[in-house]
Protein backbone atom coordinates (compact mmCIF):
# COMPACT_ATOMS: atom_id res chain seq x y z
CA UNK A 1 0.00 0.00 0.00
CA UNK A 2 1.19 3.37 -1.29
CA UNK A 3 -1.08 6.32 -2.38
CA UNK A 4 -4.46 6.91 -0.22
CA UNK A 5 -7.36 8.85 -1.31
CA UNK A 6 -11.25 9.41 -0.14
CA UNK A 7 -13.80 9.41 -2.89
CA UNK A 8 -17.35 8.98 -3.08
CA UNK A 9 -17.35 7.97 0.71
CA UNK A 10 -14.84 5.39 0.42
CA UNK A 11 -11.14 5.29 0.97
CA UNK A 12 -9.26 3.87 -2.37
CA UNK A 13 -5.96 2.67 -2.22
CA UNK A 14 -3.03 2.23 -4.41
CA UNK A 15 -1.22 -0.96 -4.10
CA UNK A 16 2.91 -1.00 -5.64
CA UNK A 17 2.35 -4.35 -7.37
CA UNK A 18 2.96 -5.28 -11.03
CA UNK A 19 0.59 -4.85 -12.68
CA UNK A 20 -0.55 -2.30 -10.32
CA UNK A 21 -3.57 -2.68 -7.67
CA UNK A 22 -6.05 -0.65 -6.54
CA UNK A 23 -8.05 -1.64 -3.33
CA UNK A 24 -11.51 -0.44 -1.50
CA UNK A 25 -12.44 0.39 2.06
CA UNK A 26 -15.75 1.35 2.95
CA UNK A 27 -15.21 3.32 6.35
CA UNK A 28 -18.78 2.45 7.48
CA UNK A 29 -17.90 -1.66 8.18
CA UNK A 30 -15.99 -3.02 10.86
CA UNK A 31 -12.29 -3.23 10.03
CA UNK A 32 -11.50 -6.54 7.94
CA UNK A 33 -10.38 -7.52 4.32
CA UNK A 34 -10.38 -4.76 1.43
CA UNK A 35 -12.30 -5.13 -1.38
CA UNK A 36 -9.88 -5.46 -4.91
CA UNK A 37 -11.19 -3.24 -7.12
CA UNK A 38 -8.10 -4.50 -9.98
CA UNK A 39 -5.43 -5.74 -10.29
CA UNK A 40 -4.71 -4.51 -13.25
CA UNK A 41 -3.49 -0.80 -13.60
CA UNK A 42 0.56 -0.05 -14.75
CA UNK A 43 3.09 -1.11 -13.07
CA UNK A 44 3.97 0.53 -9.24
CA UNK A 45 1.32 2.73 -8.80
CA UNK A 46 2.37 5.31 -5.82
CA UNK A 47 0.48 8.83 -6.34
CA UNK A 48 -3.64 8.76 -6.71
CA UNK A 49 -5.76 11.27 -6.71
CA UNK A 50 -9.68 11.30 -7.60
CA UNK A 51 -11.46 13.59 -9.73
CA UNK A 52 -14.74 13.17 -8.66
CA UNK A 53 -15.88 10.64 -11.13
CA UNK A 54 -12.59 8.31 -11.72
CA UNK A 55 -9.44 7.68 -9.62
CA UNK A 56 -6.22 7.91 -11.15
CA UNK A 57 -2.73 6.56 -10.20
CA UNK A 58 0.87 7.45 -11.34
CA UNK A 59 2.57 4.62 -12.36
CA UNK A 60 6.06 4.43 -11.20
CA UNK A 61 7.25 1.95 -14.03
CA UNK A 62 6.23 4.51 -16.69
CA UNK A 63 2.38 5.03 -16.99
CA UNK A 64 -0.63 7.12 -15.40
CA UNK A 65 -3.82 5.05 -14.94
CA UNK A 66 -7.85 5.59 -14.81
CA UNK A 67 -10.24 3.66 -13.14
CA UNK A 68 -13.97 3.93 -13.03
CA UNK A 69 -15.57 3.29 -10.13
CA UNK A 70 -19.23 2.04 -12.20
CA UNK A 71 -17.33 -0.85 -13.38
CA UNK A 72 -13.53 -0.75 -11.93
CA UNK A 73 -12.04 -0.92 -15.37
CA UNK A 74 -8.79 0.98 -16.10
CA UNK A 75 -7.58 2.69 -18.50
CA UNK A 76 -3.77 3.19 -19.03
CA UNK A 77 -1.40 6.30 -20.58
CA UNK A 78 2.18 5.39 -21.10
CA UNK A 79 2.96 7.92 -23.85
CA UNK A 80 5.17 10.75 -22.69
CA UNK A 81 5.46 9.15 -19.27
CA UNK A 82 8.63 7.62 -17.81
CA UNK A 83 8.78 7.29 -14.00
CA UNK A 84 5.62 9.36 -12.58
CA UNK A 85 5.18 9.57 -8.74
CA UNK A 86 2.97 11.86 -7.68
CA UNK A 87 -0.60 12.83 -8.78
CA UNK A 88 -3.10 15.50 -8.08
CA UNK A 89 -6.27 17.21 -9.52
CA UNK A 90 -6.93 20.66 -9.42
CA UNK A 91 -10.65 20.47 -11.07
CA UNK A 92 -9.56 20.96 -14.35
CA UNK A 93 -6.74 18.88 -14.84
CA UNK A 94 -3.45 16.58 -13.58
CA UNK A 95 -0.51 17.31 -12.15
CA UNK A 96 2.21 14.31 -12.58
CA UNK A 97 5.49 14.47 -11.18
CA UNK A 98 7.82 12.68 -12.86
CA UNK A 99 10.75 11.42 -11.48
CA UNK A 100 11.94 10.09 -14.77
CA UNK A 101 12.96 13.31 -16.72
CA UNK A 102 12.64 15.46 -13.93
CA UNK A 103 9.32 17.17 -14.46
CA UNK A 104 5.68 18.45 -13.58
CA UNK A 105 3.20 17.60 -16.06
CA UNK A 106 -0.12 19.01 -16.51
CA UNK A 107 -2.32 16.91 -18.29
CA UNK A 108 -6.37 16.04 -19.30
CA UNK A 109 -9.08 14.07 -18.24
CA UNK A 110 -7.77 11.62 -21.32
CA UNK A 111 -4.91 11.04 -20.59
CA UNK A 112 -2.75 13.52 -22.99
CA UNK A 113 -0.10 15.60 -21.43
CA UNK A 114 -0.52 19.23 -22.62
CA UNK A 115 2.43 21.07 -20.82
CA UNK A 116 5.51 19.81 -19.32
CA UNK A 117 7.24 21.82 -16.58
CA UNK A 118 11.24 21.23 -15.73
CA UNK A 119 11.82 20.83 -11.88
CA UNK A 120 14.35 19.57 -9.23
CA UNK A 121 15.73 15.99 -9.95
CA UNK A 122 13.20 13.06 -8.02
CA UNK A 123 10.60 15.18 -7.93
CA UNK A 124 8.02 13.27 -5.46
CA UNK A 125 4.72 13.41 -3.76
CA UNK A 126 2.85 17.15 -4.65
CA UNK A 127 0.08 19.27 -2.53
CA UNK A 128 -1.93 22.27 -4.54
CA UNK A 129 -3.26 25.25 -2.30
CA UNK A 130 -5.45 26.28 -4.65
CA UNK A 131 -3.49 28.35 -6.35
CA UNK A 132 0.29 26.87 -6.58
CA UNK A 133 1.43 23.57 -6.84
CA UNK A 134 4.22 22.62 -4.01
CA UNK A 135 6.24 19.63 -5.70
CA UNK A 136 9.57 18.53 -3.48
CA UNK A 137 12.49 17.65 -4.96
CA UNK A 138 13.56 14.45 -3.20
CA UNK A 139 17.14 14.70 -4.99
CA UNK A 140 17.82 18.04 -4.64
CA UNK A 141 16.85 19.05 -1.68
CA UNK A 142 14.24 21.76 -2.67
CA UNK A 143 10.56 22.66 -3.37
CA UNK A 144 9.61 23.82 -7.23
CA UNK A 145 5.97 26.10 -6.60
CA UNK A 146 4.25 26.10 -9.73
CA UNK A 147 0.91 28.49 -10.92
CA UNK A 148 -1.72 26.31 -11.45
CA UNK A 149 -4.13 29.07 -12.52
CA UNK A 150 -4.55 32.26 -13.93
CA UNK A 151 -1.73 34.51 -16.38
CA UNK A 152 0.97 32.27 -14.86
CA UNK A 153 -0.71 29.04 -15.17
CA UNK A 154 2.53 26.80 -15.78
CA UNK A 155 4.95 28.92 -14.41
CA UNK A 156 7.89 28.15 -12.04
CA UNK A 157 7.64 31.08 -9.35
CA UNK A 158 9.83 30.25 -6.99
CA UNK A 159 12.47 27.10 -5.84
CA UNK A 160 12.63 27.12 -2.27
CA UNK A 161 15.72 25.48 -1.07
CA UNK A 162 17.53 24.15 2.41
CA UNK A 163 15.22 20.88 2.66
CA UNK A 164 16.66 17.03 3.41
CA UNK A 165 15.56 14.69 0.76
CA UNK A 166 11.86 16.21 1.14
CA UNK A 167 9.02 13.56 0.09
CA UNK A 168 5.61 14.54 0.65
CA UNK A 169 3.86 18.30 0.90
CA UNK A 170 0.25 18.80 2.74
CA UNK A 171 -1.68 21.98 3.08
CA UNK A 172 -4.06 23.17 5.72
CA UNK A 173 -5.73 25.70 4.49
CA UNK A 174 -2.97 28.12 5.49
CA UNK A 175 0.59 26.71 5.80
CA UNK A 176 2.21 24.24 3.62
CA UNK A 177 4.17 21.29 5.44
CA UNK A 178 6.43 18.88 3.83
CA UNK A 179 8.48 15.52 5.47
CA UNK A 180 12.38 15.65 5.02
CA UNK A 181 12.76 12.19 5.15
CA UNK A 182 16.67 12.34 5.70
CA UNK A 183 16.46 15.82 7.52
CA UNK A 184 14.26 13.72 10.60
CA UNK A 185 12.30 16.95 10.20
CA UNK A 186 9.29 19.15 8.97
CA UNK A 187 9.50 22.21 7.11
CA UNK A 188 6.65 24.96 6.70
CA UNK A 189 5.66 27.85 4.71
CA UNK A 190 3.08 30.23 4.92
CA UNK A 191 1.43 29.65 1.36
CA UNK A 192 0.09 32.94 0.51
CA UNK A 193 3.73 34.88 0.53
CA UNK A 194 5.94 31.59 0.38
CA UNK A 195 7.12 32.86 3.80
CA UNK A 196 9.58 30.43 5.26
CA UNK A 197 7.61 29.69 9.52
CA UNK A 198 10.43 27.25 10.38
CA UNK A 199 11.77 23.66 10.50
CA UNK A 200 11.02 21.36 13.29
CA UNK A 201 12.76 18.08 14.11
CA UNK A 202 10.92 15.16 14.41
CA UNK A 203 13.33 12.81 16.49
CA UNK A 204 16.13 10.94 16.03
CA UNK A 205 15.71 8.19 13.02
CA UNK A 206 11.96 8.78 12.78
CA UNK A 207 12.66 9.13 9.11
CA UNK A 208 9.41 11.62 8.29
CA UNK A 209 7.38 10.40 5.03
CA UNK A 210 4.06 10.74 4.46
CA UNK A 211 1.92 13.81 5.31
CA UNK A 212 -1.88 15.25 5.03
CA UNK A 213 -3.72 17.63 6.63
CA UNK A 214 -7.70 17.18 8.00
CA UNK A 215 -7.89 21.32 7.86
CA UNK A 216 -6.99 21.58 11.74
CA UNK A 217 -4.29 19.47 12.29
CA UNK A 218 -1.03 17.76 10.31
CA UNK A 219 -0.71 13.92 10.33
CA UNK A 220 2.58 12.83 9.79
CA UNK A 221 3.79 9.71 9.22
CA UNK A 222 6.96 8.80 11.34
CA UNK A 223 8.30 5.99 9.34
CA UNK A 224 11.59 5.13 11.16
CA UNK A 225 10.09 4.78 14.62
CA UNK A 226 6.42 3.39 13.38
CA UNK A 227 4.05 6.38 14.30
CA UNK A 228 1.88 8.39 13.32
CA UNK A 229 2.11 12.29 14.36
CA UNK A 230 0.06 15.06 15.16
CA UNK A 231 1.20 18.35 14.58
Amino acid sequence: AVGIVVGEGRVFVAGETNPGSLYEIDPTQPPGPVAVLTTNLGGAPNGIAFDGVDIWTANNAGSISRTTLTNSQPFTVTAGFSHPVGIVFDGRYLWVTDAGDNTLKKVNLSGQIYQTIPVGNSPYFPVLDGENIWVPNFGSNSITVVRTQGALEGTTIATLTGLNAPVQAAFDGERILVTNLSGQSVSLWRASDLTPIGTLFTGASTHPLGACSDGLNFWVTLNGARQLARF
